[in-house]
């Protein structure tokens, strides 16, 4: 199957600009000298094909030569621009625009271990915006997402039966590949916080996924969330079992400020 790279790269970077000085597309944003988003079009040696997902700023990337998807209409924010890329047929690697640090190596990695992957920090991170997936799989998934009205890009883990959760520190890649610049007080270097909880790959197999069979109507709701809850929390990916958590307190079970304390323990700001 052909591979593809699409970089994530249509959002209107609000946290990233400072006031008094216009408002600049993060994207573009220089790194040792180099636009955020050339240093990983640099490292994509592996693809078959390099695609942005603009958004807003698809014109600056068709200026710059480059090829260029649009929003879907279903979504709005990052996932309207992984909808679109579901059109495709391959296998998709997605990486946002502002992982300047990103190396060829982590790339390998995702393309080796499908049908669906994703790197999760030693702190129970999951960097649910750098990932791999077959094309079919994702269509299934994120079908599912629109139908229930889910907008969560970590949705597409815990809709789906198999997901390869990997540890960078099982495969010899350096932590400061993952520096997520939000802000520009991110440029001064990467920070982990919180616990070490998750130092090898993981897989979490669902016969029906708990979130699936919550959206459909199928078993008690209180029951799917805290199977799935309890899962991640075993297997130290904290950020989904805060996602988890967070659907708990919708209905009712009052786990929202649990849920909270957890993302703020391992720097999650989504």
């Amino acid at each position: 199957m052909p591979s593809f790279l699409i970089i994530l790269a249509g959002g209107e970077s609000r946290r990233f600009q400072q006031d008094g000085l216009g408002r600049v597309d993060k994207c573009l944003f220089p790194v040792n000298g180099e636009p955020m988003i050339m240093r990983i079009i640099k490292q994509a040696t592996v693809f078959d094909e390099i695609i942005i997902a603009g958004g807003v700023n698809s014109s600056k990337y068709v200026n710059m030569g480059l090829r260029v998807i649009g929003d879907s209409e279903r979504f709005s924010g990052v996932l309207a621009g992984v909808d679109s890329a579901s059109s495709l047929n391959g296998v998709l690697v997605f990486s946002p625009c502002d992982t300047p640090n990103v190396t060829t190596d982590v790339f390998k990695v995702l393309l080796s271990n499908g049908p669906l992957s994703v790197f999760v920090l030693p702190n129970g991170l999951v960097e649910s915006h750098l990932f791999r997936i077959d094309s079919s799989l994702l269509r299934t998934v994120i079908n599912e997402a629109a139908t229930h009205g889910r907008s969560r890009l970590s949705d597409l883990f815990r809709l789906s039966n198999v997901v390869n959760f990997l540890s960078p520190l099982s495969h010899g890649i350096k932590l400061t590949s993952f520096l997520n610049v939000n802000r520009r007080i991110d440029l001064m270097g990467f920070n982990l916080r919180g616990p070490i909880v998750f130092t090898n790959d993981e897989v979490i197999r669902w016969s029906d996924p708990p979130l699936l069979r919550l959206l459909r109507g199928e078993g008690d709701a209180e029951a799917l969330l805290w199977d799935e809850a309890r899962v991640y929390v075993s297997k130290g990916i904290l950020s989904l079992a805060a996602h988890a958590l967070r659907d708990l307190e919708r209905r009712g079970v009052g786990y929202g400020a649990v849920a909270n304390a957890i993302l703020n323990l391992i720097g999650a700001e989504k």
